[in-house]
């Protein structure tokens, strides 16, 4: 498949800092794709149902494959139908927003505004109850697609709080009053939404669902802050005394309850001290995941906890496992692996994007 885009979106940071030119060039292409529906209906593997290979004001998991006609026929992924992913439209946002903070395009993000407002459409017809947040028909319907959610999240509820904000920016800087009145009463629902359902003192919750696992300490449930932070947002939107909390527990969870603290962030553990086995992702450390813990550690200036956690990690990966040029996406302790060369990795570059920010930041 030729870049997947939920992981680009961790991936994204490499080509933006070293080739900019090159990042603006997928944005570019992947909005070509947002109005395009495929003709033909493809079967996919998980739940056996048909559905278009490709749907209208959406964006699509891949630019295609080789063995086919990428960029014509999209979406080689087929195991999920992606148009019911939460994370893909609001990644796309998100990374719009976060390419002109960094770069000052402007008309960059007047070519991109049509398509965000299309995929706006698709975004708040996801929320099924009305209260202005996304909600999750119980599926792995985003970049954990093997690890299902019901109902509001920490991980898409946040990605969709943060891309609100984003668009409200957007649409006040190109002057879209309308947009702006619209989303503003819609991201103010949202953000209570989000509160009121997930945060249980501590951090927020995996989901609101039922599940014995909806209590679970997700790494990457602080994900929407960390992409604000890296488009120059500070605590407008997320509360900096709960962030801070989250980064703590998951510090203390996820990083140093995992391995003692020598195998990066596992991606789910339970508040009783237990890798959360609910699927093999959630007891997978990512390393883009991590990656990204530690670049919005540093832009909290936690860089103690963000070098101790990446520490572990590159001891393993490299020193023990001998992984240095085929990185893999995810490990399982004692001492497994997948998706080797798998380019969610390239996240680091987003701890060098973190460093230069706040850098920047105590110069101005």
């Amino acid at each position: 498949m030729y870049n997947t885009y939920d992981v680009h979106f961790n991936a994204n940071f490499a080509l933006l800092q070293l080739w900019p030119k090159l990042q603006l060039s997928l944005q570019y292409e992947f909005a070509d794709t947002i109005p395009i529906e495929s003709k033909n209906d493809v079967k996919f593997l998980i739940d056996g149902k048909y559905a278009k290979q490709k749907s209208k004001n959406s964006l699509p998991h891949d630019i295609g494959d080789p063995y086919r006609e990428p960029w014509s026929i999209l979406n080689a992924y087929n195991s999920h139908d992606t148009r019911d992913w939460k994370d893909l439209n609001l990644k796309f946002i998100l990374t719009v927003y976060r390419d002109y903070f960094y770069l000052k395009d402007l008309d960059y993000l007047k070519y991109m505004w049509p398509y965000i407002k299309l995929l706006m459409i698709t975004v708040q017809s996801q929320d099924h109850d009305g209260d202005g947040l996304i909600d999750s028909e119980g599926l792995p319907d985003q970049t954990y697609d093997a690890w299902s959610v019901t109902g509001a999240s920490a991980y898409c509820g946040g990605l969709h709080v943060a891309t609100l904000s984003c668009v409200c920016k957007i649409a006040k800087i190109l002057e879209d009053t309308e947009c702006f009145e619209k989303y503003e009463k819609i991201l103010s629902k949202a953000k209570k939404a989000y509160n009121d359902k997930l945060w249980n003192g501590k951090y927020y919750k995996y989901d609101c669902s039922n599940s014995d696992y909806n209590d679970s300490i997700m790494t990457d449930m602080c994900c929407g802050h960390w992409y604000l932070r890296s488009s120059g947002f500070d605590h407008e939107v997320f509360e900096k005394e709960k962030i801070k909390s989250c980064l703590e527990t998951i510090f203390e969870y996820n990083v140093m309850k995992y391995a003692n603290g020598k195998a990066g962030s596992v991606n789910g553990m339970k508040p009783n001290g237990s890798v959360d086995i609910t699927s093999m992702q959630s007891e997978e450390m990512w390393i883009g995941t991590t990656c990204a813990l530690a670049s919005l550690m540093i832009f909290e200036g936690m860089n103690e906890k963000a070098w101790k956690t990446l520490e572990g990690m590159y001891n393993l990966l490299y020193n023990k496992l001998g992984l240095a040029f085929q990185t893999p996406e995810a490990l399982m302790m004692p001492n497994v692996y997948r998706s080797l060369g798998y380019m969610r990795a390239l996240c680091i570059w987003s701890v060098q994007y973190a460093l230069e920010q706040k850098k920047e930041q105590q110069h101005n």
